[in-house]
């Protein structure tokens, strides 16, 4: 069966967008509002004449009451329990009251993107401009046996800025943006910078299972984290939690946020989409040529179940499927989706050969949404992709370097990331970047290969995280979640994949979201300067040749680097090609390809920056990959003034190893000539190399053959690269002696037609002046009368006398008839 084909490179959001906003109000609509089961999310449709009960929540933000201390001291000081604040028996009399929402901007209480704190909060630590690292905040609910016994989990909604830990009597529940948190010894967790660092506060949805309460009093508590000591401002929100409700039945839509990841390798594509409702889902491909008109080839597709990644934090449901046994060469047509809910719009592929010279595309953190208007984000990222795949039609990957979005949770920022058609296209190769780590949506969105859960495991229960790997055509690909910072965990990642799949790699790529080698504002972050102690000798010791950084939003690329130290000094700045010797790595930190956020350059004299540019403009880069060398090229999708145009370049570098090769040197096999033939020592000799190409001309010959002289001659050949690298090869020449015609039967014995008597004289009977005498100095193979030197000597001789004596003979009887 033929299916019509939608316009392909659509890609629908909007509806979607639609019924998410919905879901969100109606949560927040909770709060003393009741809430109509059945309504359909998105639609006009009329609410069905049996309706819920109205849901009270546990609290609200009109409703609550909350204690809260934020004069920059750390609530269980003095105890062996970080967490004993959290709980019911903490004394907390001593704290100011409020009702939310809470927070400061510049030390105001307005401003907050778009928000109004109803308290405002004491932003710097005394007379300074030093933020207040960490708010904390208590409050009482009660839970009756009835809500208990109704409900396996309730729902929470939030707002806050810049990151939060939420407590139920004591446990943790939920971690917002708190990676940072996690990472930090155990001591420090209660005061300390940390979160996103968004511009705005963000919303967030949690669960809080039925389990983690009990009937009666509960304690609420909250960390509420600024970024760094120079944040403008601080906000947070607890908005409701309510018993959570079943879902409202919607209508069927097609599948939405279909993206194309990286498979195993180049035979493999991996697909993740969303749907609306959790129905078995599939991903149908055809080839190309299978299609007729604009029918999808349905009947020859290939039907591939997808797995179901369960509930998404938006409320809807992922799906992943794995295309395999791909071939070389080939476009593909595939869809996704089921005929329940429909299928998303055809989308195509294609593959490349599996083998060989290939090109890809790096682009550093889109985080759309960073700028504050996600419609300026979505056209600069839309642009850099469309710029850099128009030039390079020939990309065979899309490599971001991480922050995909700016706040985790924000699903109309993932639609914006999404938007360009590449992404469903050409495969992805995601990066966990820290404003991506704080949600399960970057898991939900994006399925890697080989994922391991364990090593750069997520930091909490609400974050993503895990360390994968992949080859693709004979280059090894290991990406680290560098948001936990178990560098342990990494390098144990790194050595066993490294140990594994090495030998079949003739080029290694790390790459990880948080640039160790940067020059702007994160440079000197704690983090950032225990990774750099850490991940240079891993890196050097699993012989890898390239890293890809992003999170700084400007561009460095290094000198060679050995285990965390210059490896060369004579290397030059700006270099344009640079040789590696075992265990020199090269690291490239990308700039901005949305032009959402830029950082200053703070560090201009970092002893590792070879190359370091911020001009504020969008960047890509396009990597060549070949046996011999990567090469890195820079450049700009948008126009910097009038000398630097749309595709003018930011900095190009060629990456090649230590030429170890010798030149393929072919000589003729051992053989024979003829005494006096001709013979040059250089025909059929040929010598190539894999990086100066033909060294035909540079072959040296060692010994000479003299054809005039029977005998066997040794030559011996050299030719030697331009790194030094000899190949010498040795041949045998033998040049036999040029054998004289023996002469036929008759010749010379006086036999009838020979011109001479019939009756020869014999040896004896000539006498020495008549007989030719030989030339003292003349071969006796050369000498009148002599035969030819040759394994022949002996019976020619031997036939000699017996003519000789059979004309004796002959001679005798005419005699006695005469």
């Amino acid at each position: 069966m033929n299916v019509p084909l939608p316009a392909a490179g659509a890609h629908s959001g909007a509806g979607r967008r639609r019924t998410r906003l919905t879901a969100i109000m109606t949560g927040i609509a909770l709060v003393g509002a009741p809430l109509v089961v059945g309504a359909s999310f998105g639609t006009t449709a009329e609410p069905q004449a049996i309706a819920a009960e109205a849901v009270q929540p546990l609290l609200s933000t009109a409703s609550t009451t909350w204690k809260y201390s934020d004069n920059n001291t750390d609530p269980a000081a003095g105890s062996a329990d970080r967490l004993s604040w959290t709980t019911a028996s903490f004394d907390d009399s001593k704290w100011k009251s409020g009702k939310g929402s809470f927070g400061a901007k510049h030390g105001a209480a307005t401003g907050i993107g778009g928000h109004t704190a109803n308290t405002l909060l004491t932003q710097y630590i005394g007379d300074s401009k030093d933020d207040v690292p960490t708010f904390h905040f208590r409050t009482k609910v009660n839970v009756t046996k009835q809500q208990l016994a109704s409900a396996t989990e309730f729902t929470g909604t939030a707002l806050y800025d810049d990151g939060a830990q939420i407590f139920v009597n004591g446990a943790k529940v939920a971690g917002l943006s708190d990676e940072r948190v996690e990472q930090a010894p155990e001591a420090q967790r209660n005061l300390m910078y940390a979160g996103s660092g968004a511009s705005d506060p963000a919303p967030a949805t949690f669960s809080v299972p039925s389990t983690a309460l009990h009937e009666g009093e509960n304690t609420i508590a909250v960390a509420l984290y600024q970024d760094r000591k120079s944040s403008s401002d601080v906000y947070f929100d607890l908005q409701s939690l309510a018993p959570a409700q079943p879902e409202a039945p919607v209508d069927p839509t097609p599948p939405t946020d279909v993206v194309l990841t990286v498979g195993d390798d180049e035979s493999q594509r991996r697909l993740n989409w969303y749907t609306a409702t959790s129905t078995d889902q599939a991903v149908q491909v055809a080839k190309q040529a299978d299609v007729t008109g604009d029918q999808f080839p349905a009947d020859k597709a290939k039907t591939i179940a997808a797995s179901a990644k369960g509930k998404t934090t938006s409320g809807e449901f992922a799906h992943d499927a794995t295309i395999t046994g791909l071939e070389p060469n080939t476009t593909y047509v595939y869809r996704v989706g089921s005929d329940v809910t429909g299928w998303a719009a055809t989308e195509t592929f294609a593959t490349k050969a599996f083998s060989g010279d290939y090109e890809f595309l790096f682009f550093g953190d889109p985080q759309v949404g960073a700028s504050g208007n996600l419609a300026n984000d979505e056209k600069g990222w839309v642009d850099t992709v469309d710029v850099a795949e128009q030039t390079y039609p020939n990309s065979e990957m899309l490599f971001s370097a991480g922050d995909q979005v700016n706040t985790a949770s924000r699903e109309d920022e993932y639609d914006t990331f999404l938007k360009p058609k590449q992404m469903r296209q050409v495969p992805l190769v995601p990066v966990n970047g820290n404003h991506d780590v704080g949600s399960k949506a970057y898991e939900q969105h994006f399925s890697v290969p080989n994922w391991d859960q364990e090593h750069g495991k997520a930091t909490s229960a609400t974050a993503s995280g895990g360390d994968y790997w992949f080859i693709y055509k004979d280059v090894l690909y290991v990406v680290l979640n560098s948001n936990n910072g178990d560098t342990a965990s990494h390098k144990e990642f790194v050595d066993q994949v490294v140990k594994e799949q090495g030998a079949k790699a003739k080029w290694k790529v790390l790459a990880f979201h948080h640039s160790i080698y940067s020059i702007a504002a994160h440079v000197n972050d704690k983090q950032i300067k225990d990774l750099r102690a850490a991940l240079p000798t891993i890196a050097s010791d699993a012989g890898f040749d390239l890293v890809l950084q992003g999170h700084d939003h400007s561009y460095t690329r290094t000198y060679l680097i050995k285990d965390g130290e210059l490896a060369n000094p004579d290397e030059t700045a700006a270099q344009g090609t640079v040789t590696a010797k075992p265990g020199e790595v090269l690291y490239v930190t990308a700039n901005s390809a949305s032009g959402s956020k830029y950082y200053d350059i703070t560090a201009p004299d970092a002893w590792y920056a070879s190359v370091q540019n911020q001009e504020k403009v969008r960047n890509y880069s396009h990597i060549a990959v070949t046996d011999d060398s990567i090469t890195v090229k820079t450049l700009r999708s948008e126009q910097k003034g009038d000398d630097k145009p749309v595709n003018s370049v930011v900095d190009e570098v060629k990456l090649q190893k230590v030429d170890t090769t010798a030149p393929a040197l072919t000589v003729p096999a051992d053989g024979t000539i003829e005494q006096g033939a001709e013979f040059d020592p250089l025909d059929g000799v040929s010598a190539v190399d894999v990086r100066d190409g033909d060294l035909t001309g540079s072959v040296k010959v060692e010994g000479t053959v003299d054809t005039a002289t029977p005998g066997a001659y040794t030559l011996t050949y050299t030719v030697t690269d331009a790194a030094n690298n000899a190949a010498t090869a040795k041949r045998t020449v033998t040049v036999a002696a040029k054998a004289t015609p023996t002469p036929e039967p008759g010749e010379g014995t006086g036999e009838e037609g020979t011109g001479q008597n019939d009756a020869p004289q014999s040896p004896a009977d000539q006498s020495p002046a008549s007989a030719e005498q030989p030339a003292a100095d003349q071969p006796a193979a050369e000498q009148p009368g002599h035969l030819a030197q040759t394994g022949a000597t002996g019976a020619a001789l031997a036939v000699g006398l017996l003519l000789a004596a059979a004309g004796a003979v002959t001679l005798i009887v005419r005699r006695r008839r005469a």
